[in-house]
């Protein structure tokens, strides 16, 4: 299978097709997540996560590692995840954004897995909110899925890998910079570039460079009627001070 397959089961597993990975080493469980990310829909690992992450906390390096082997498009989206819902007292948006820069910056280079400085692969959140995001987005998911196919495989393949890189880091720097409001737009762009390389759907590719556009056009009116505003407030700040 190439690192952008598509997961060859759409369907969510029940309790009795799905086991706990909550016995082995650490490096036993990442296999196993892997084997599981491979063969499982998007839909059905997020709605699994509380059986798949069987610890308190979870890494960030614990999560590169498990899906690195899935492909890149899965990695993709699940460091997109928690930037359009994030964890309330974590800084996601930092964190992710910057892991999401730098595997589009190892993209361009040709890398096929991504590969994180230690004090960001050590950066961890509780598992109950991660869990619990899982099943609320999973149901949304679920009715995505059904209406993805491989089709325009121009925009999906491995050339295409290398071009949708360049916008990925561009919503990656808006993702991890301090913008109020200005996060959910560009992850959700990722997400639908994710689920284009995830099952080859060059028509979701397409969504998620309209959504790019949008994304771009939302943090640029923010950034711009907040510098706005910042610059009347020092003006009539200015002004009220010389009156006295």
């Amino acid at each position: 299978m190439g690192i952008d397959d598509p997961a060859s089961s759409g369907e969510t597993p029940t309790g009795d097709g799905s086991q706990s990975l909550d016995s082995g080493s650490a490096a036993e469980r990442s296999d196993d997540l892997a084997a599981y990310a491979r063969s499982h829909s998007a839909s059905a690992i997020l709605a699994d996560l509380g059986k798949l992450l069987p610890d308190r906390r979870v890494t960030v390096g614990e999560m590169v590692d498990a899906l690195g082997g899935a492909g890149i498009g899965l990695t993709i989206l699940m460091l997109a995840l928690p930037s359009f819902i994030p964890v309330p007292g974590l800084p996601t948006g930092v964190v992710f954004g910057t892991a999401l820069a730098i595997l589009a910056l190892q993209v361009m280079l040709g890398a096929d897995r991504l590969i994180l400085p230690e004090r960001l692969r050590r950066f961890s959140m509780p598992r109950e909110p991660v869990v619990k995001g899982g099943l609320w987005i999973a149901p949304w998911f679920r009715r995505v899925e059904w209406m993805l196919r491989p089709r325009l495989p121009a925009l999906s393949g491995r050339i295409a890998r290398f071009v949708l890189a360049l916008p990925i880091l561009v919503h990656a720097v808006m993702i991890l910079l301090p913008i109020p409001l200005g996060n959910q737009l560009p992850a959700l762009a990722v997400i639908a570039f994710a689920f284009g390389l995830i099952e080859r759907d060059g028509l979701a590719v397409l969504a998620g460079a309209f959504l790019s556009f949008i994304a771009v056009a939302w943090n640029g009116a923010i950034v711009f009627f907040s510098a706005e505003l910042s610059l009347m407030a020092y003006r009539w700040t200015t002004a009220l001070a010389e009156t006295f």
